[in-house]
């Protein structure tokens, strides 16, 4: 069994992340979690407003 967790990194107005994703990632990988999955969210003119990073790690952890 798997326990999951959602990080969302938001984007400045012109699209830029405001963290650096490697690093989130990065520092999650350092705590056990894997990750599972990136969900980009747009703007309806297209534009992406957040990063949901989703991370998994075995539930026995």
């Amino acid at each position: 069994m798997y326990t999951y967790k959602v990080v969302t990194i938001k984007s400045s107005w012109k699209g830029t992340p405001k963290e650096n994703e490697e690093q989130v990632m990065n520092e999650n990988a350092a705590k056990g979690w894997r990750l599972h999955s990136i969900i980009p969210f747009s703007t309806t003119t297209g534009g992406t407003t957040d990063l949901k990073l989703v991370f998994e790690r075995d539930s026995k952890m």
